[in-house]
């Protein structure tokens, strides 16, 4: 496995890249239009890239509603002359990742014949289809693609989160039989044929980015080639940048004499609220009073029996959590500076979770799970705290203890290791572009 993050970067003015550098971002969706994890940092990083002397880009993203293909044209550009916007004519098919779109073909072959990009860089592989690579390979024979690997879509049909369907229990590997009992409407050769028409279009790729080593080693063990892995984190949202988050760490107050915990991000099942909110009542039960949780997020998209569970939660408290409701992303480095450690509780494995580069960002030591990207992302005792993941009595000790001690949050906001900033990111997207474009033009 590659490891881009180990090698030496160079500052962005000493890369060498090809003349006029040409790369195309592709994203399943639009930061303008959703605020998704994926398409903020393929945005950010294509409006990074068009400041480089030397390079040029254009993005792509999608839309989930679908078009009628009678208007003869489901691309346009609402943003700009180097902004596409792609409305499927057809429902997409998320079981194989097929894009069923009778235009669709044409039209990105038309495209990548006009922009000739040396890269396509596609964040996900969804709403525009595993099928994208070996069309663009057909067009653009010397063009390199490269695609970032977001979730465990390939590997795991239940949302691409690997925990078992019904029980959220933890999943440690997929297999047709187990997938089957997972998805009863599914045959196990349904998802034998899945894993198959799914790796046969992939292997188009030239270069797979894992924003973690665990996810790496997750589709590394599923089939993709470890010689076309490479692992490096994620552009960060422009306005999440180092600077900004001192700034604002400079002009926030006290918290007062109670230790404050905050949850940031969406409120869904799987990112662990059960936990959170179960550990507090241990937590109450236990006559802790100077420990707050601080809620920051919204549930009103989520299932009614959920929504209803979190109200009823929130009432039986003990009032040791404080519910704050949707925040501005934008505003999530200055409500961080209001508590004294941020909790990531999440049951599943998660990624590369951006609560987590804000946390660090902001210099608050990060409370979470024990499990997959989260762990390996927050060394304990340097950057933050780990616990069971999906048990709320370990979570509670934990809490309790920083109760009792909370001068330790002080000692480990000292030792956080700051994530990249954006210039980090940029330069090694763009050695990445470079050596790839190169070999083409050698080959």
């Amino acid at each position: 496995m590659t490891m881009l993050s180990a090698l030496r970067r160079p500052r962005l003015a000493e890369v060498q890249t090809p003349r006029d550098l040409r790369v195309l971002i592709m994203s399943h969706s639009d930061p303008r239009l959703t605020r998704g994890g994926a398409e903020i940092s393929a945005g950010a990083l294509c409006r990074g890239l068009a400041g480089i002397a030397g390079v040029k880009t254009w993005f792509m993203g999608c839309t989930n509603t679908t078009s009628s293909a009678r208007l003869g044209a489901n691309v346009t550009q609402p943003f700009g002359a180097r902004d596409f916007l792609y409305q499927p004519a057809a429902p997409f098919e998320h079981f194989k990742f097929a894009n069923r779109d009778p235009l669709y073909p044409q039209m990105l072959e038309d495209l990548i014949t006009e922009i000739a990009p040396d890269v396509v860089h596609a964040h996900h592989y969804t709403v525009f289809g595993v099928e994208t690579f070996p069309i663009i390979k057909r067009a653009a024979p010397n063009c390199r693609t490269v695609v970032t690997l977001h979730e465990f879509l390939a590997i795991c049909h239940n949302h691409g989160q690997m925990v078992k369907s019904g029980s959220n229990r933890l999943c440690h590997r997929s297999s047709p039989l187990d997938c089957s009992r997972c998805f009863p409407d599914k045959a196990p050769r349904d998802f034998f044929l899945r894993k198959r028409y799914i790796q046969t279009m992939l292997r188009e790729v030239d270069m797979f980015i894992s924003p973690s080593a665990f996810l790496a080693e997750r589709y590394i063990e599923w089939g993709l080639p470890a010689e076309r892995m490479c692992v490096l984190e994620n552009m960060p949202p422009a306005e999440h940048q180092p600077g900004r988050a001192r700034r604002m760490q400079d002009r926030a107050g006290a918290t007062g004499k109670d230790v404050h915990i905050g949850f940031f991000g969406q409120m869904s099942p799987l990112k662990g609220m059960t936990t959170l909110v179960e550990a507090a009542r241990e937590l109450a039960a236990a006559k802790v009073d100077n420990l707050v949780i601080d809620l920051y997020g919204d549930y009103s998209n989520q299932p009614p029996e959920f929504q209803a569970m979190v109200l009823e939660a929130l009432q039986k408290t003990d009032g040791n959590v404080h519910y704050h409701g949707p925040y501005d992303n934008a505003d999530v480095l200055e409500l961080m500076q209001g508590v004294d450690a941020v909790i990531v509780p999440s049951i599943w494995w998660e990624n590369s979770p951006v609560v987590i580069q804000e946390a660090l960002q902001a210099r608050k030591p990060v409370i979470c799970s024990n499990i997959g990207g989260m762990a390996e992302k927050v060394r304990p005792g340097l950057d933050g705290l780990h616990f069971a993941a999906g048990q709320p009595r370990s979570l509670a000790r934990l809490l309790q203890s920083i109760a009792n001690h909370p001068e330790m949050l002080d000692e480990i906001a000292a030792t956080i290791r700051p994530p990249w900033a954006a210039e980090d990111a940029l330069r090694a997207h763009l050695d990445l572009y470079s050596s790839l474009a190169v070999a083409a033009a050698q080959h």
